[in-house]
Parts: C-alpha cells; sequence; structure tokens
C-alpha cells in the first residue's frame, strides 16, 4: 500500500522560522526513510498574525531535494487566486525536478479573506477554475497557444519550460460539495477530499465520481487516495493523549473559516466520537486494521497522512512517521 505524508506548512508565530524548516526537512527524510512514496504540500495564504505559514511554491523547490525519488504534489494550490501562466511554468519546473512525478493538486479556496487579499471576487472563482485549468493544459500541450478568455488573454505564448512528459502532469482536483466532485470528474485526472470527511461521505463523493467519469466516458484507472490525519503512537492511550490536542486545535482554526471545527476543552470522550471515521489515532495495530477498513470500504489505492500539528513534539511526530512506516510495509 502507497501512503504519503501531508506536510504542515504553518507553525505558531512565536515559534522560529528557521526551526521550523529544518523540522520540515527531517519530517521529510525520516518519511522517506521509512518507506512513504509522496510529499504533499498546502496552501493558505494571510494566516498571521497568531499563525505563520511558508509559502507553498519556494517549499515545493526547497523539499523537491530531500523527497528524491518520491512523488511530489499539491494538496491543495488555491487556482483562482494565482496566475495560471505561472503556474504551468512552475509546475513543469517542479515535473522535471522530480524526475516526472509531480502532481498538481488545485481547489477552488473558501476563506473569505484570502479572495479579499488577493484581489480576487470569491464569485469568480468557479469561472477562474475552469479557465485556468483549460489555459494550463493548453500551455502544457503547445508551443504556440492563444486564447481569448473572460479573464485570461494570450497570443501566440509558449511556456518557458514544458512538462517533462508531453502529455502533461497530473491535475487533480479537490472539493467537497457534489458540483465540486462532478467538477473533478469532467476536468480533473483524479478527486482529492477533505482530510474530515467521515467514511459516508468519502464512500459518496468517490461514488460519484466515479459515476460521472464512467457517464462522460473518462478513463476510469484513476488513483483513489485518501486523505486522513493520523497520528500513530506507542499505546492507544498514549495516542490520544498526545494527538488529541494539536489535533482538535488545528479544527478549531478550521471552524473560524466556516469548515467545522472541535472544542478542545469538551474532553476524551468527545474528541473519540468526534474522530471516529475521521481521524486515525491509535497504536501500531489500531492503525493497520483501520487502513484496512479504510481500503476495503473505500477501494483505496493509497493514503496520503497529515501526521504533524502545532503544538505537537518533534519527536513525537517523527517517531509516528517511524511506526506508520513499519504498518505500511505489512499492509
Amino acid at each position: 500500500m502507497k501512503v504519503g505524508l501531508f506536510v504542515t506548512l504553518e507553525h505558531e508565530a512565536h515559534e522560529d522560522a528557521t526551526e521550523h524548516l529544518r523540522n520540515l526537512k527531517q519530517q521529510v527524510q525520516t518519511a522517506k526513510d521509512a518507506g512513504f512514496d509522496s510529499l504533499w504540500l498546502p496552501q493558505h495564504f494571510v494566516t498571521g498574525p497568531s499563525m505563520r505559514q511558508t509559502a507553498a511554491s519556494p517549499m515545493l523547490g526547497y523539499l523537491a531535494g530531500v523527497a528524491e525519488g518520491m512523488r511530489l504534489g499539491t494538496a491543495v494550490l488555491l487556482l483562482p487566486m494565482l496566475n495560471p501562466v505561472l503556474l504551468a511554468e512552475e509546475a513543469a519546473t517542479l515535473d522535471h525536478l522530480t524526475d516526472g512525478k509531480f502532481v498538481l493538486g488545485v481547489g477552488l479556496g473558501y476563506r473569505d479573506t484570502e479572495f479579499a487579499a488577493m484581489g480576487i471576487e470569491r464569485k469568480s472563482r468557479v469561472g477562474r477554475f475552469k479557465e485556468y485549468i483549460e489555459v494550463i493544459r493548453r500551455l502544457w500541450a503547445g508551443d504556440h497557444v492563444t486564447f481569448h478568455g473572460k479573464y485570461i488573454k494570450l497570443d501566440d505564448v509558449s511556456l518557458s519550460m514544458r512538462p517533462r512528459n508531453p502529455n502533461g502532469i497530473p491535475l487533480w482536483v479537490g472539493g467537497t460539495v457534489e458540483d465540486a466532485v462532478k467538477r473533478a470528474a469532467a476536468i480533473g485526472d483524479s478527486w482529492q477530499g477533505a482530510g474530515a470527511m467521515t467514511m459516508d461521505e468519502m464512500k459518496r463523493w468517490w461514488g460519484v465520481f466515479h459515476q460521472a467519469r464512467a457517464d462522460l466516458g473518462r478513463p476510469l484507472d484513476y488513483v483513489r487516495q485518501v486523505s486522513r490525519e493520523l497520528f500513530c503512537g506507542p499505546s492507544m492511550q498514549d495516542a490520544i493523549d498526545l494527538g488529541r490536542g494539536p489535533i482538535a486545535a488545528k479544527y478549531t482554526r478550521y471552524a473560524g473559516h466556516g469548515f467545522g471545527g472541535f472544542d478542545p476543552a469538551a474532553g476524551e470522550d468527545s474528541f473519540r466520537q468526534f474522530a471516529q471515521d475521521r481521524f486515525v489515532v491509535g497504536d501500531e495495530s489500531y492503525v493497520r486494521d483501520e487502513l484496512q477498513r479504510y481500503r476495503d470500504t473505500l477501494g483505496a489505492t493509497e493514503f496520503r497522512f497529515r501526521m504533524n500539528w502545532p503544538g505537537l513534539p518533534q519527536g513525537e511526530i517523527l517517531a509516528s512517521i517511524q511506526r506508520m512506516g513499519r504498518v505500511a510495509a505489512n499492509l
């Protein structure tokens, strides 16, 4: 079973940014040594003042060397807020840096503060999204691209760098509602779901995605990746004690953006209830059984795990990654 590491680029404002970068590098190296197949990075803007977050584009280049031999992907870049020509060139460069193992994951974005700060009307995001993907694919495929759309106008443009693969780069589309999942089926090579979806939600959306592709006559041999928050501890109770606070704090921050949350003061029983079918938190035996359940129920072909959250000590993160490597080797 292939497993990937989803790194957390954010850190608390009082933490040293240089140490944060060193920690990320060590986490990626540990994952590579433990047999992880892929590395995934997110993107957000204007997260201050309490939380800082390193920018996705330079971090992809920074970590590509550490992750040599691993697949490198984004989950997700906020496409409507980006320049598609620049993104097409950066993705093509990363494709060469990774020997053709780059996956471009993109999504609409949902935080009002980001749209406002980037000068993009939120109501234009779907139109921009679809147009930008068309532009990017055309730029990857041809040397003389002319395109006159609502948001982008190009006349006889040729990228500075084209992808290693002449067929382009795998483009995975994120989304958490039916229209977004169907859009992913129509214009993407696979779909990416949120890490806090329940088993039933993921089963439903993968079904929608598959049926939409079948209806459109699109290939059905896509990658079916499952994204989870995961902490693998030395014992079941230690895993809950160590992981509960940092994971709950993360989802409480999500709540501030209208994306669902959890009260970290609600206690262990409440955490267990919220985590059920959303997170994988436990010892190696529990993690193995849960991943087998996901694989059997959802037909997962690979997993992506976020295993590092602000507030969790670096030593515990590295130990969890190493334990997960042992679990994956025996799946």
